[in-house]
């Protein structure tokens, strides 16, 4: 598993940037229509034999020259791991799994997600060394950059499940539409939470799909943006910006291909279409050359 950890310093020219390495690409910028990163939120996909997720909107005690409030972003891969996996990847679903738990709970205690995480990430340096590697270039300070990468993976590893994990006993029914393969719910939503880290643990045993909390979403007709991806969706609503995060869980609708692929004869219907409509062209084509002749 590779972590990156995202956040600005207190100098306004110290904007927002990796301490460490970066992803290869900012792959969540797919979804900025439907969540903003400065506030709680959570994105988690699988596809092609491997997992993203990116945590992000959580709160630092540092503000920046003017007193903005300064966050942090987490970003993670890795490769799924199936039950039975052995060696290092066998810690990776575990801590990703206490990762996303802890900060449910972050954001169920305090409006701004502050917490566990926060204290965490606050934790691992401090704010001058904080400024003293986003002044300096990418490829500079390499050691330190990999001692802070270190610490910041030894401080996942030992983080603790939140009372959100999927073991945990839930008091209130929740929706049978949480076992369903698509869905949407309020974050507060009787069994919401656990079934959406369900649906993570899923995703990083290598079933494809997607899992996301967002803060700009307030139905289900507001994911029709979503990238369309095959596989589980679940989609929680944060409700700090707006929605509704006591919402009731609804089912979502399966993709358009997913529906044609398992239905024969639209495929066959749709093949005939286009086969129907040349016939009649060429019928057309050949009434006028006829008609021409007998002019």
């Amino acid at each position: 598993m590779h972590a990156y950890l995202r956040t600005r310093g207190v100098p306004r020219k110290l904007d927002y940037g990796f301490l460490g390495a970066a992803p290869g690409s900012r792959w969540w910028d797919a979804y900025s229509e439907l969540t903003a990163t400065e506030r709680p939120c959570l994105l988690a996909v699988t596809s092609k034999g491997r997992w993203r997720v990116l945590i992000s909107g959580v709160p630092s005690t540092r503000t920046d020259s003017v007193g903005t409030l300064v966050y942090y972003t987490l970003v993670l891969d890795g490769s799924p791991c199936p039950t039975g996996t052995v060696g290092a990847a066998r810690q990776d679903r575990p801590t990703v799994l206490a990762l996303a738990s802890r900060w449910l709970d972050d954001i169920a205690r305090d409006p701004q997600g502050r917490g566990v995480l926060s204290e965490l990430l606050d934790g691992l340096c401090s704010s001058a060394e904080v400024d003293r590697l986003l002044a300096a270039r990418h490829s500079e300070l390499t050691t330190e950059r990999a001692e802070l990468t270190a610490r910041l993976a030894t401080a996942l590893a030992s983080l603790n499940p939140g009372p959100s994990a999927p073991s945990a006993p839930d008091t209130d029914a929740p929706s049978l539409v949480l076992n369903t393969e698509r869905w949407i719910a309020g974050r507060t939503a009787p069994g919401a939470d656990a079934a959406f880290l369900a649906r993570l643990s899923s995703l990083l045993s290598g079933e494809d799909g997607q899992a996301h909390l967002l803060n700009l979403v307030s139905s289900a007709e507001d994911v029709t943006t979503l990238p369309q991806k095959p596989g589980l969706l679940a989609v929680l609503i944060e409700g700090g910006l707006v929605g509704d995060p006591a919402m009731p869980a609804e089912a979502l609708p399966k993709l358009r291909s997913e529906v044609v692929a398992s239905a024969p004869k639209a495929r066959w219907r749709a093949a005939l279409v286009p086969t129907a409509l040349t016939a009649l062209i060429l019928l057309l084509v050949g009434l006028a050359l006829i008609a021409g002749n007998w002019i």
